[in-house]
């Protein structure tokens, strides 16, 4: 049964500059490179990873994908990109529609995969979902404890804890110390340990309702008025 609880994803951007580029904090991104030539693809770009997500950054992206001599690498770039502003923005009917042409383009971009489970968490669907974010650990992911960390939002979403447990545990493990796993996780088992009280405070209650036994009385014995009469015997 899916959780209503929102669940806490991450979301990755592609940098397309002509050198590496330092992704800003607060993006948490999943980021690919290439080199580009063209104005407006750049623009994007900058906008995207300086944290931009309004109309008109929007715009610049809408734009550049219209460029008729884009290479398939700077597309996929573009869409990766547009498709996290939209996350951003909530929009993740439109988000997932860039993604599934990022992994049309490119069908074992692991970034790809990545951003496309993402966004189909946040539209209710765990278990495809879960399969993307898998595809994007077989293809190898840049940054792996944000494939499965958003895959622990995933699976707690379909109600697997155990799996959900797994990959929370195994994202803190290949990054010590990252914050919101260590949130995550916390989280996860605090949530666990309140239900199970709660089951077991249901159980006592129950208990409590029970009519203590006489005292010397035997629970298996029955009771005269328990016991079935005979039949009648019958005259000749």
């Amino acid at each position: 049964m899916m959780r209503v609880r929102a669940p806490s994803i991450w979301i990755g951007f592609c940098a397309l500059l002509l050198s590496a580029l330092s992704i800003s904090p607060w993006a948490h991104a999943q980021t690919a490179r290439s080199r580009i030539g063209r104005p407006a693809a750049l623009a994007c770009a900058q906008a995207a990873n300086s944290g931009q997500f309004d109309d008109a950054a929007l715009a610049l992206c809408d734009s550049a994908l219209l460029d008729p001599d884009l290479t398939r690498t700077t597309a996929v770039a573009l869409y990766i990109n547009r498709g996290a502003m939209h996350l951003r923005r909530k929009e993740a009917a439109l988000a997932l529609a860039d993604f599934d042409e990022v992994v049309k383009r490119e069908p074992k971009n692991a970034e790809g995969f990545v951003n496309r489970g993402a966004a189909l968490v946040l539209l209710g669907r765990a278990g495809p979902a879960v399969a993307s974010l898998t595809q994007a650990l077989s293809y190898g992911v840049r940054e792996p404890h944000k494939a499965f960390f958003n895959r622990g939002a995933a699976r707690e979403a379909l109600g697997d804890a155990r799996g959900a447990l797994e990959d929370y545990e195994t994202a803190l493990a290949i990054k010590p110390d990252w914050a919101p796993a260590e949130q995550e996780l916390a989280r996860f088992i605090r949530s666990k340990r309140d239900g199970l009280l709660a089951r077991l405070a249901d159980a006592d209650l129950g208990e409590g309702d029970r009519e203590p036994e006489a005292e010397g009385e035997d629970p298996n014995s029955q009771s005269a008025s328990s016991i079935p009469a005979p039949p009648p015997v019958r005259s000749k």
